[in-house]
């Protein structure tokens, strides 16, 4: 590792060729050395002008690192991303987004001064007219140094993989990646990532900016999109449950989170567009992975008692029945 490289920042691009550079000049728009930090940039195979624009910024800045796959999605272009990393610090970065100028310093100066594993940060929902806080830093641990156990304990955790950095030793040694071919990846990689940290905390500067558009992975709709939302849960559903056995302190905690994915899975067939016999297909697909059963869980009071309905065979199947006709989506 080159001694100095303090971060390295992942950005997977497949068809941003709208966002690209904005994303790019904001993580170039900070005051530290560019010898201190790279940009490695993945192209999962985009078939826009993302690569071009991109090659005229890295005429302009140094640090840019372009590495090229074949297309797998996000999940694979992170993991992609992490083998050429030589930071010590690892920041996953939305190339649809962006960073607020010359927060980078503040950040790594904290997570030197403090010796943290992982440091985590607010950020703003970003709409084309609208601008909003997304965490309540009162809800957040700010000034206390705690491990990732304590944090799922007492927290409501973020989930997305870019509102921290974290070590990139501590995700080389413990083998912790993205599972691949899946929308909802970063719930799964965040729990298995915290299991490991020994020294975190919360710092209360509004560091990302999270764009809501049309046509993102998390806003996209249709039959076939919806498909792959459902077979995500069922994914991160079924390692969770292999993963989490109820063996140490950690995982009895990780557990009552897992129960919370369950009732994200259950609820999004329930509520999907789709054929009824698909949607039968898919509940026994659920029922055989367990997810119906919920334990104790992080849920609202309205989930918690809505999980408690969904989660009762009888109402679940005849519901989805009188979704589907009062939906018109019987074949």
């Amino acid at each position: 590792m080159i001694e100095s490289m303090k971060v390295s920042i992942i950005v997977p691009v497949y068809n941003v060729e709208p966002y690209i550079e904005r994303c790019v000049r904001s993580l170039e728009q900070q005051n530290i050395p560019k010898q201190e930090y790279e940009i490695i940039i993945v192209n999962d195979g985009t078939q826009d002008q993302s690569i071009q624009i991109i090659n005229k910024l890295r005429l302009e800045y140094p640090n840019i690192v372009l590495i090229e796959k074949e297309n797998g999605g996000l999940s694979s272009a992170r993991n992609y991303g992490l083998k050429y990393a030589q930071g010590e610090y690892i920041w996953f970065i939305d190339s649809d987004d962006y960073i607020e100028p010359n927060i980078l310093n503040s950040i790594l100066e904290k997570s030197y001064e403090l010796n943290l594993d992982l440091l985590a940060f607010n950020y703003y929902h970003i709409w084309p007219h609208r601008k909003v806080q997304g965490f309540n830093p009162q809800k957040q641990p700010e000034k206390k140094i705690i491990s990732g156990k304590t944090y799922i304990q007492k927290y409501p955790i973020g989930i997305s993989a870019w509102f921290f950095i974290a070590k990139r030793n501590i995700i080389n040694q413990h083998k912790i990646s993205f599972i691949e071919g899946i929308i909802h990846e970063d719930y799964e990689f965040t729990l298995h990532l915290f299991q490991y940290i020994n020294r975190m905390t919360f710092e209360n500067i509004n560091a990302y900016n999270y764009f809501h558009r049309d046509g993102s992975i998390t806003t996209s709709k249709g039959y076939q999109q919806t498909l792959r939302s459902i077979h995500s849960w069922q994914s991160i559903i079924a390692s969770e449950t292999k993963r989490y056995t109820n063996k140490d302190s950690y995982e009895k905690e990780a557990i009552q989170w897992v129960n919370n994915h369950k009732f994200y899975g259950i609820n999004r067939l329930f509520f999907a567009k789709i054929p009824l016999h698909i949607k039968l297909k898919e509940y026994e697909k659920l029922r055989t992975l367990g997810a119906f059963n919920i334990g104790k869980n992080h849920l609202s009071l309205e989930r918690k008692f809505r999980c408690f309905l969904l989660c009762q065979p009888w109402f679940y199947k005849t519901f989805i029945r009188c979704f589907s006709i009062f939906t018109k989506q019987i074949q």
